[in-house]
């Protein structure tokens, strides 16, 4: 069930209409059902290992409160941590690495050939990469004692499979999020119905559906086009590809995060935010505390610390930035690709940690001790730096392979032929000049949007509720003309079929 389709608007509406109208107490079950409605509509077969999860994080932290004995506790939570994560590998990670093994047998000899997925008919369920880690990350924190175990099984499967987020997050925490479920039941109908939070809702939503119909899906026309013929492409070519896959997956998984943080909103909750303009960070730290940072966060807290942080000395310090990032990779996927792309932001940050080590006067994340103009003109230089690196860094992540990766990058850094053919080659990759017109246009939008947040220090939908009512309504009426005349998905596009199909 996609965010943009007309099965998930008809099901959030039938939700928010029995969610508004049932009395306090129904509401966490209206909640269990929705989740369980929304999960088994689109993957049926996955609601066993989704339950193993559910009730093996809810036991062991349960047991692991009422137990004295400090390697009792250890074991327990190390047994189910072992078991979650060993189920996230089987799916998530065996048909990759049976397909590379083969590949390697296949140039020698042929003496063994791995196929227990394919034998096993084995497709990672739904989510599992995210509702694991959030599972995971309760029951370490109630092992810490940051916070006491839930009791009620049903708030608790209710935490792990909120609908909005469950698929592709954000990640939220125990401490964060179940306070928010039992205050749920014991807030009257008029304070549920709050107007202000209701329309931030629904602009965060909005925003979602422009950046992935208007932008992510009409981008990816590009950069599908332009990866297609990667050995044939010149610098400029690649750099552009390198670009748009940019802008496709920050408005792919940013569309994401708001649309389930708005929906979320609208029925009285609020997600932990995943975005924070990361395309204006200056440096790869920066750009790791503004991208995906529930991710992030949750990497932070129960790897790089527990590691020993920073606190274990420089050497350290630098090895388990290396650690975290790698393990960060193998998270997205199984495939060297992915471990390199975790490898390289790691070294990454390791570069700018020795350079801030070494120079003493000044540091990555800003200037110190010049004067303001020379300052301001480092950022800017600093973050296009950044957003250069972070581009090349995505080709590993949208490759099919480390050897396509490298084919990339040396087009990109040894093939400049100029901007000669720019005007006949940039009209011929999928999309006609009114169309690219559009892109240009969104672009912008996103832009202007990001700029206004970033100096606001504000979410987007917070800083447009509180814009005078003649702008808030423009611009969301303009937000919805684009999402219904604009919306495209390629070449022989038929406006009717997207209003009446898509939408």
């Amino acid at each position: 069930m996609l965010f943009q389709s007309f099965q998930f608007a008809a099901f959030l509406l039938c939700i928010l209409c029995i969610f508004f109208f049932v009395p306090a107490r129904g509401r966490i079950y209206v909640l269990a059902v929705a989740n369980l409605v929304f999960f088994m509509a689109a993957d049926p077969s996955a609601i066993i290992w989704l339950a193993f999860s559910v009730v093996s994080t809810h036991v062991c932290a349960c047991l692991v409160e009422k137990t004295e004995s400090g390697w009792k506790k250890k074991a327990m939570v190390l047994s189910v941590l072992l078991l979650n994560l060993l189920l996230l590998a089987v799916f998530r990670y065996l048909p990759v690495w049976e397909t590379l093994l083969n590949a390697a047998y296949g140039r020698g000899l042929r003496r063994f050939k791995f196929n227990l997925a394919g034998n096993w008919g084995l497709v990672a369920p739904l989510g599992i990469s995210f509702y694991t880690l959030q599972a995971l990350g309760y029951l370490l924190d109630v092992s810490a004692k940051k916070y006491p175990a839930e009791k009620n099984l049903l708030r608790y499967t209710v935490f792990v499979t909120f609908f909005p987020n469950i698929t592709s997050g954000p990640i939220e925490r125990g401490g964060h999020f179940l306070p928010q479920l039992k205050r749920i039941g014991n807030q009257s109908r008029r304070q549920l119905l709050d107007y202000d939070r209701i329309v931030q809702g629904a602009i965060s939503m909005l925003w979602g559906f422009f950046l992935k119909m208007v932008v992510a899906d009409r981008v990816s026309i590009l950069v599908d086009y332009l990866y297609g013929i990667y050995e044939n492409t010149d610098s400029f070519t690649m750099m552009m590809a390198a670009v748009f896959y940019s802008v496709q997956i920050y408005c792919d998984f940013a569309s994401y995060s708001c649309i389930a943080s708005g929906a979320a909103k609208i029925m009285g909750f609020e997600l932990l935010p995943n975005f924070r303009q990361p395309y204006f960070a200056a440096g790869i730290r920066s750009f790791w505390d503004r991208w995906h940072m529930s991710l992030s966060g949750w990497f932070k807290d129960y790897v790089y610390i527990p590691l020993g942080g920073s606190r274990k000395g420089f050497l350290r310090r630098n090895l388990n930035v290396l650690f975290t990032f790698l393990v960060s990779g193998l998270w997205h996927g199984g495939a060297p690709q992915y471990l390199m792309w975790g490898l390289l932001h790691g070294s990454f940050q390791v570069l700018e940690n020795c350079i801030e080590k070494l120079s003493g006067k000044w540091k990555i994340g800003g200037v110190h001790k010049w004067p303001a103009a020379v300052s301001f003109i480092w950022k800017g230089v600093h973050g296009l730096l950044t957003f250069a690196a972070v581009s090349c860094l995505w080709i590993f992540f949208r490759a099919e392979s480390v050897k396509v990766a490298l084919v990339c990058l040396k087009n990109l850094f040894t093939k400049w032929q100029g901007f000669l053919y720019v005007k006949e080659f940039i009209f011929a990759m999928g999309l006609n000049k009114v169309e690219m017109f559009v892109a240009a246009v969104a672009v912008m939008i996103i832009l202007f949007v990001d700029m206004i947040s970033e100096w606001k220090k504000k979410e987007f939908a917070h800083w447009l509720y509180e814009a005078p009512y003649w702008f808030r309504a423009a611009f969301c009426m303009g937000l919805i003309a684009m999402i219904f005349v604009c919306g495209k998905y390629g070449v022989g596009y038929d406006p009717a079929d997207f209003i009446y199909m898509q939408f």
